[in-house]
């Protein structure tokens, strides 16, 4: 799931709001998207 979400952050198919639902889930941990924040988009 991490490596999905991120391909989607750095083509600017997801947002930060987003991200933040996924750990609500429990998908993703805040660590890991502390680190897809951090990736530059394109």
């Amino acid at each position: 799931m991490y490596g999905f979400l991120l391909n989607m952050w750095v083509m600017k198919r997801i947002d930060e709001a987003y991200l933040g639902k996924m750990v609500l889930l429990g998908r993703l941990t805040q660590e890991e998207v502390d680190m897809i924040l951090a990736t530059p988009q394109k």
